[in-house]
């Protein structure tokens, strides 16, 4: 199963993109053409970037008539309510609201996208990008986004973000090559079949009439809001030439958080979308099964196979136990010899990749069991990562 979404998957994809010929020449829209834009940002003690953030949306190539900027903090403690506030002064078209009470993501989104329809409606030339308070926007991000639009079936529109991370020995190779290749796969779902597994969460634009409300107790919001177009028909696809960049974490704890955190949220999507599974239709069954399911039930199937191994080992021996002894090498020794020679300042690219995947699948295996606890609101602490600069 893993072989499968990790190799075959990809390969089949790049298999039918081969055989199916396809025009991918987008039409760039003129001045009037362009809709209004209304992007969203929940914020939670994010003073280090959040200028640089709100600037990089104001300083885009795009009218700022048609151009409003939703913050909304959850509470924060530091300097950040400070600055957002000092923004809002200084441009019109900047919108801040703070909220008493920590909430969770999922409340401050939802708050201010019924702000952002007071000002504009909900309707097919209105635009909503949802983007993170450390994701910093090329000038050209919002256009290339938007510009998709303009076909009716178009439903969402993912960018393309570049990881950033100066530290060059940490978990961030590794990471960055795992982004890299969920943005190429998720850019040939999206031109096959219109079925893109989900946004980054990063920076992605939705048109306003398929924007669902988000139930509050839910992580992965983004991709709540793109299964959620999905159900309405209409198509989920990226741009790759929709450009943003975001510092990521270089140390493999904070990762680790991070990746816990979406485990558990992964969890609760499959249960809020098993329908997906086994209704129509098949492309976006086989993208689901095949991109998400089988990974999120990766750490089963890796203590599935350990279990099987040492019961061969163990009953048949011979021919088996290179097999267990294989298995845990590659689950135990490599990840403490990593670790050890990480302390050292050794850094082996294999090594750490092998550590990286495990500790990925690790992450999902304790996300489950959070999942099975109950998880009852979506508050949320930003990573130590690196900013961009």
């Amino acid at each position: 199963m893993l072989l499968h979404s990790y190799v075959i998957y990809p390969f089949s994809l790049k298999l039918f993109l081969w055989l199916r010929n396809f025009n991918t020449q987008v039409k760039e829209l003129d001045e009037f053409e362009l809709p209004f834009v209304s992007t969203i940002t929940a914020v939670f003690n994010e003073e280090s970037v959040i200028q640089q953030k709100v600037i990089s949306i104001l300083e885009s190539d795009y009218p700022k008539n048609k151009l409003n900027v939703y913050l909304g903090s959850d509470c924060s403690t530091d300097r950040s309510d400070f600055l957002m506030l000092q923004l809002a002064k200084e441009n019109s078209n900047i919108h801040f609201a703070r909220f008493d009470q920590r909430r969770g993501k999922a409340s401050v989104v939802n708050d201010l996208v019924e702000n952002s329809f007071q000002v504009h409606a909900q309707n097919e030339n209105h635009i909503l990008i949802f983007t993170d308070a450390n994701v910093i926007l090329d000038t050209k991000a919002i256009r290339n986004m938007v510009r998709h639009f303009i076909d009716s079936n178009i439903g969402l529109v993912d960018s393309r973000i570049i990881p950033f991370n100066q530290v060059v020995t940490g978990i961030a190779p590794a990471e960055i090559r795992y982004i890299n290749l969920e943005t190429l796969v998720k850019n040939w779902e999206g031109k096959l079949w219109g079925v893109m597994m989900g946004a980054f969460g990063g920076c992605f634009a939705v048109r306003s009439t398929l924007v669902s409300k988000i139930p509050t107790y839910l992580i992965t919001d983004d991709f709540y809001l793109s299964m959620m177009v999905l159900e309405q028909g209409a198509s989920c696809i990226n741009d790759t030439e929709a450009i943003c960049y975001e510092g990521i974490p270089s140390q493999m704890k904070e990762e680790f958080k991070r990746k816990l955190r979406i485990s558990s949220g992964n969890f609760q999507s499959l249960a809020v979308f098993k329908h997906f599974l086994y209704t129509a239709p098949i492309s976006r069954a086989y993208a689901f099964i095949s991109h998400k399911v089988f990974r999120w039930l990766g750490p089963l199937f890796l203590l599935l196979m350990y279990l099987t191994s040492g019961c061969l080992a163990i009953g048949f021996g011979n021919y088996y136990i290179p097999v267990f002894i294989t298995v845990n090498i590659l689950f135990f020794a490599i990840p403490a010899i990593d670790w050890i020679l990480s302390r050292i300042g050794i850094h082996v690219m294999i090594l750490r990749g092998i550590r990286y995947f495990i500790s990925m699948n690790l992450a999902l295996l304790l996300g489950l069991f959070r999942y099975l606890k109950g998880i009852k609101h979506s508050v949320w602490e930003p990573p130590k990562r690196n900013h961009i600069t």
